[in-house]
């Protein structure tokens, strides 16, 4: 039994609920009783007995209501062949209470069929759809009406629906069976747009946003399109959700666990399905025949819900950013989001407006709680025909009127909304699949200083994920590893022989031919001293320092937190003589300088600004570079490539002081310098993908294959004069986490600007695994993140420059091929946001979040850049001028600029447009 929908009422009309439209606006419901009789019900008492409404002679086919605060009144508009007739219900029900006759007011005649009929938002207009076309006539009751005021034609077949914008009163938006939508200046009497054939089928539904300018158009083939109307954005399309996709998913799960609960042996049949039958008897199988029964899946109706405004507090600029958490740009992410409710003929689905991502789905044959009689068995939704949506004052659920498509009849249902105070999907609305059970570790594989066998503590249940954590290291974390180098320690004194002879000092091979470093000088070429004491006489006092002054170098910097995006095109550069493919790029943490890893084994270094040239090569890999990683401390540069291995560099040298191609260690070398071949220390059999320093440089984690392993490290860099090709640099691994059910980690991110436990993997398995490396254990899975596997992974660190709130840092995007970005909470382990527009079909284009966390900027196929706002799902800008696929963009840490790299070896600066 479904409890996320009551069942009130079951109203029985004279005709096809399909050919009817019934009004409710979650305050009251029109619905007609006979063939001209309109029944009004109130829905805070359902079961009381309606008001009645006479004054069509044929039959009535349209009606829709509206509500006037101003007025504290509600209006009806009845809509037959004979007339079209407004009724102020609050009036209507004072003139019934006197017994008085109940009147209304007559604004057309003889007009013909009305499919369909809306008010406009300030109730001073309404629509109607006659055939081809739309009327305009004005709903004043104090004026004698003279017609309609403007009609809209231009569609070449039956309007089918038409809704006023609700933030311009004077926007009307009309779709039809031709599979275009046209959108209409009212008052202008002038149209705005017209779109294309869009579909292979008919538009049949539409429902206006009632926060954002969107509005979702919904078609008879199952598919539902969200439309921008923002000015200048050419009302793109936003979304398309496949609705009979994801109730297939749906009905497919819902087969999958009954099948896992029956009971009995299983039976393995090697015949084809559709001669499968129960007992394992060749013969039509019963499941089969009811999906092939199935009805289609017409999208009959749509409606966005609205939530409450919370009250916004005032800002005080005194205060950090990362003392306000309630006042900061992300304050929208992290609101409750609207429902986007679609109505189907067989299911009604709930749908995350934000995210787009599935809350429940009501099936036509699942069980329906009964509000008046909870003992009696529940009522089914059956096949529906029509529906209709209405949502009053009460901002935590949703009315919802369906027409049954075989009876002649109507079901009122009650929707509660499936979230929370705190904004989070209820346990009623979606089963967690996903959540772990925290006594489940994963096979780390094998550890090379024995910290296999170490307790870890384990996490409690109720604690909430989150990357900056309260709880302290265990005590025998794999945290606290470190490595210690060994010491050498000077003879104190000369050793003697075994016949009693001193040992001759061994020469050292940096030391001079004296057979020291220093030789002190004995002073016979110094002039004699003259005077043994000379006071200072003419020393000027010293001046106390002003506190209140600070000095240039020791100004705080601090990234522009209300800045705004940059989109205008200050530098480009070639990065080489030839094409080549840029594969990662980044700042260093300061800001100085841009490096990025290119396909031609090599990564570049190269200054701001971009247009001096200046800059430095590192060489050294055999195979592309896949990656590039500044340290914290902004010495050091990690590179990871095609070769199989992964090289540190200092930033002032061209050679790499350390290269990793053994998973263990690099203890052992041979006399030329390179790595002794071990059984019990093999190289990397495959490419590495990702390198990055961790924990704020203490260690460095390396991704290769299904498996990313952690290191300890000592670096030295001093180099000796005779043997220049020996490095006295060191790591040893301390533990290698592997990605269960996968065989690739195909996104790899941890956060090394500050401490945090939590590294997040995407894998070939298109799951997102959530890792704990203070307890060494997943703790989380996401599955399904994404269509494909998801190729990158940012999260919302910020930089050096920036201060946010903690919350914000629980905050990270994914992104997967032929799919949209998402931007996931950790803590509510769900999606919150979704961003499309650009185009990434083929090639894994990377993205990231500004600083100040209000944009992400993203790399296209379609030789563009796009930056999106953080709070919306569309785009602001698009960046063009690229010759070729955009494949890495990255913020500056300290100023709002944007760097691009594309395939063809090209980096394009941009900064806010002055």
């Amino acid at each position: 039994m479904s409890h996320l929908a009551a069942h009130e009422l079951s109203l029985a009309i004279s005709g096809r609920p399909s050919g009817i439209q019934i009004a409710c606006n979650g305050i009251y419901l029109a619905v007609p009783r006979g063939r001209s009789t309109i029944g009004i019900w109130s829905l805070k008492s359902i079961v009381s007995k309606p008001l009645e409404l006479e004054g069509h002679s044929k039959v009535i086919t349209s009606m829709c209501l509206v509500c006037m605060t101003s007025q504290k009144s509600t209006l009806l508009c009845s809509a037959a062949e004979d007339y079209i007739i407004i009724w102020d219900i609050e009036k209507c029900r004072t003139a019934y209470q006197n017994g008085a006759q109940i009147r209304g007011h007559v604004i057309g005649q003889t007009m013909g069929r009305v499919q369909y009929s809306c008010f406009s938002s300030d109730a001073k207009l309404v629509a109607l759809c006659i055939e081809r076309e739309v009327h305009i006539l004005p709903t004043k009751l104090k004026e004698k009406s003279t017609g309609p005021l403007a009609v809209l034609e231009g569609h070449t077949s039956y309007v089918n629906a038409a809704q006023f914008c609700p933030h311009y009163s004077s926007t009307l938006v009309s779709v039809s069976d031709d599979r275009t939508f046209k959108i209409w200046d009212v008052v202008g009497c002038e149209l705005i747009y017209q779109s294309s054939i869009i579909s292979s089928s008919p538009f049949i539904s539409i429902s206006m946003h009632p926060r954002l300018e969107q509005f979702a158009l919904g078609s008879s083939d199952g598919v539902v399109r969200v439309y921008d109307t923002t000015e200048g954005n050419g009302f793109r399309c936003l979304n398309t959700i496949d609705a009979e996709k994801l109730i297939s998913k749906h009905r497919y799960n819902k087969l999958q666990a009954a099948t896992e609960a029956a009971t009995g042996p299983v039976t393995v049949s090697s015949r084809p399905a559709w001669q499968r039958g129960n007992n394992g008897s060749v013969g039509p199988n019963p499941i089969l025949q009811q999906e092939d029964s199935e009805a289609g899946c017409a999208i009959l109706g749509l409606h966005f819900t609205y939530t409450a405004d919370k009250k916004e507090e005032e800002d005080n600029p005194h205060v950090p950013s990362f003392l306000k958490p309630e006042t900061t740009t992300l304050k929208d992410i992290f609101n409750t989001p609207p429902i986007l409710m679609i109505g189907t003929t067989g299911a009604l689905l709930q749908l995350n407006a934000k995210s787009l991502e599935v809350i429940s789905i009501i099936d036509s044959t699942d069980e329906l709680l009964n509000h008046n009689a909870f003992d009696d068995e529940g009522d089914t939704l059956g096949l529906a025909g029509s529906y209709t949506f209405g949502q009053g004052f009460d901002v935590s659920q949703t009315f919802c009127a369906v027409g049954n498509l075989f009876a002649n009849g109507f079901n009122i249902l009650r929707l509660p909304h499936s979230y929370n105070a705190g904004g989070k999907i209820s346990s009623s609305g979606v089963t967690d699949e996903h959540q772990l059970d925290n006594s489940d570790i994963l096979d780390m594989g094998r550890v090379a200083d024995g910290l296999d066998c170490f307790t870890l503590e384990t996490r409690s249940e109720n604690q909430e994920i989150t990357v900056l954590s309260s709880v302290p290291i265990c005590a025998n974390s794999p945290l606290k590893a470190e490595l210690v180098p060994k010491t050498k320690h000077a003879p104190t004194s000369a050793k003697k022989s075994q016949k009693g002879f001193l040992k001759k000092s061994t020469i050292g091979g940096d030391q001079a031919l004296t057979f020291k470093s220093s030789i002190k000088s004995s002073g016979y070429t110094e002039k004699p001293r003259s005077s043994m004491f000379s006071p200072q006489t003419r020393t000027k006092p010293q001046k106390k320092p002003d506190l209140g002054k600070i000095s240039k170098g020791m100004e705080r910097k601090e990234y522009p937190m209300n800045c705004e995006p940059p989109i205008e095109l200050v530098s480009k550069i070639d990065i080489a003589e030839r094409p080549t493919p840029v594969n990662s790029i980044t700042f260093l943490g300061d800001g100085s300088c841009v490096t990025c890893g290119l396909a031609n084994e090599s990564a570049q270094v190269l200054r701001l600004p971009l247009s001096s040239g200046k800059g430095t090569t590192f060489t050294g890999h055999n195979g592309a570079v896949n990656s590039v990683f500044w340290s914290h401390d902004n010495k050091y540069l990690l590179t990871s490539s095609e070769d199989n291995s992964a090289a540190l560099w200092c930033q002032n040298q061209t050679d790499p002081i350390m290269t990793f191609t053994q998973v263990k260690n690099n203890f052992r070398v041979d006399k030329e310098g390179d790595n002794k071949l071990d059984k019990d220390n093999p190289i990397f059999s495959k490419a590495i993908k990702h390198a990055q320093f961790y924990f704020v440089d203490k260690f460095i984690i390396l991704v290769c294959s299904n498996t990313f392993y952690m290191y300890k490290y000592n670096l030295d860099t001093s180099k000796s004069d005779v043997k220049r090709y020996l490095t006295k640099s060191h790591y040893k691994i301390v533990k290698s986490f592997h990605l269960s059910g996968s065989q690739q980690i195909t996104a790899f991110s941890a956060v090394n600007q500050f401490h945090s436990y939590i590294s997040l993997c995407a894998g070939s398995n298109r799951a997102l695994e959530v890792f704990d490396l203070n307890v060494a254990k997943s703790v989380q899975t996401i599955e399904d993140i994404h269509s494909r596997p998801a190729h990158v992974i940012c999260q919302n660190q910020g930089s050096a420059y920036a201060s946010h709130p903690s919350s914000s840092y629980d905050l990270f995007l994914t992104a997967a091929v032929s799919d949209s970005i998402k931007l996931w909470d950790l803590r509510m382990n769900r999606c919150v946001q979704r961003y499309e527009g650009h185009q990434n079909r083929v090639y894994p284009c990377g993205l990231a979040i500004s600083p100040c966390s209000r944009y992400i900027a993203t790399g296209s196929e379609d030789k563009a850049a796009y930056v999106f706002d953080i709070r919306k799902g569309t785009y602001l800008h698009k960046l063009t001028g690229h010759t070729d696929t955009v494949s890495d963009v990255a913020f500056h840490p300290l100023h709002p600029q944007l760097v691009t790299a594309s395939l063809d070896g090209k980096l394009r600066l941009y900064k806010p447009q002055s």
